[in-house]
């Protein structure tokens, strides 16, 4: 079958694409992922095909906005609707002429959902975010309980759906749910251990855990950073993703993290790509790196201190590495709130009142916490024998077959 996978974002909303992209072809399947041209490069480097959906967006600007627009949760729900919709719009003509030769569509939520739908082709659903699946209510004879849930799914619709309707009433698709030719299935990419299943899910809603990448075979790295490995003791990594802030916040965090690596006497590697715009002076403790894949990376470092952007979560999480969180935009806070919550993190930061001495000791704890230790340790282990990536790839075969 000709499979295309469809998604619009940062790194960490391509890397489940490519995971999956990468076990579907194994199976025989002919692959391409459609999304930004600025991916071309990061698609390729996993061996699949990429088609270009859409302007040339400024990844890094567009995080910086994120950020800039995220001092409150309420705030950056509303920046992340309308960039979303925005690049929805600006990348539906490449999209509709795109996945006209394939036979299924992939889609990172309800990316490609409407291009799908008024081609007539199948669609799955791969969603990070739980909230838009869909459901089937009134199943017990709780009425309290099973109206409770509806009228807050309506009231979270009326924010999210309306302006989706709109979207698709604006290219010409027909209204979602109406006179559905292909069944419904929605795979969710996260273990069981951090989601269970709702009990308003449509029966085909399944959860798999987390969809990994291996690092490719002829990937080498690069030099200077495996002599800065061996110099000494296992370093600890800091890396912010694809997050850039303005100078004057990029200078000061900066700053931070030298101060809280000397009183913690660690030594990192930080990546930090706004950092190299400025002309700062690196100390020997700290290695400078660019993207670096972290299925590699992440067995060389003992704690990570990161933004709790999905895709690096799952990679610190199957890695068994304990974390300190930094998290930058909404949805990245209300995760971090999760895993601390349920004991594999430690307790969030906040970004605009970090210090050195927050952090400093933060690094010490976290290297001091046995049980956390452990604890991530284990969920590691949990996690890696899942193989959701497989799962996954299952579904999708069995969706076939049915059709």
């Amino acid at each position: 079958m000709k499979i295309a996978l469809t998604t619009i974002g940062s790194r960490g909303d391509i890397q489940p694409c490519i995971a999956l992209g990468i076990e579907l072809q194994k199976r025989g399947h002919h692959t391409a992922i459609l999304t930004h041209p600025w991916a071309k490069q990061i698609v390729n480097f996993y061996g699949l095909s990429h088609i270009p959906v859409g302007d040339d967006i400024d990844i890094n600007d567009t995080a910086r906005q994120f950020v800039e627009n995220s001092s409150n949760n309420l705030k950056g729900f509303r920046f992340a609707l309308n960039f979303i919709f925005s690049r929805l719009r600006n990348c539906h003509k490449d999209f509709l002429a795109g996945l006209k030769d394939f036979d299924l569509v992939i889609g990172h939520g309800i990316v490609g959902k409407g291009e799908a739908d008024m081609l007539e082709k199948p669609f799955v659903t791969v969603s990070i975010e739980t909230m838009g699946l869909e459901k089937e209510y009134w199943k017990t004879r709780n009425f309290i309980r099973e109206a409770a849930l509806f009228l807050s799914d309506k009231l979270m619709g009326a924010l999210f759906g309306k302006p989706y309707l709109q979207f698709r009433k604006d290219i010409g698709a027909p209204p979602p749910g109406k006179k559905d030719k292909y069944p419904y299935l929605a795979i969710v990419p996260i273990p069981v251990l951090l989601q269970k299943p709702h009990r308003a899910w449509k029966e085909t809603t399944e959860l798999t855990g987390f969809l990994f990448a291996e690092t490719p075979d002829e990937y080498n790295p690069p030099e200077d950073l495996q002599g800065f490995l061996k110099n000494s003791e296992k370093p600890i990594l800091v890396t912010f993703g694809s997050m850039f802030h303005n100078h004057e916040q990029t200078l000061q965090l900066f700053n931070v993290i030298c101060d809280a690596l000397a009183k913690s006497r660690s030594r990192a590697i930080l990546i930090m790509p706004d950092l190299k715009q400025l002309e700062i002076a690196i100390p020997e403790t700290i290695f400078l790196a660019d993207q670096i894949p972290y299925s590699w990376l992440l067995n060389h470092v003992t704690l990570v201190v990161h933004h709790f952007g999905f895709g690096t979560t799952a990679e610190v999480l199957k890695a068994g590495l304990p974390s300190i969180p930094i998290p930058h935009i909404f949805d990245q806070k209300i995760r971090a709130s999760k895993i601390f919550k349920k004991g594999y993190a430690h307790k969030p930061l906040q970004i605009h009142k970090i210090n050195a001495d927050i952090l400093a000791n933060s690094i010490i704890q976290t290297q001091n916490d046995a049980e956390l230790i452990k604890k991530c340790r284990n969920a590691g282990k949990e996690i890696s024998r899942e193989n959701g990536v497989s799962k996954a790839a299952d579904l999708i075969d069995n969706y076939l077959k049915d059709y």
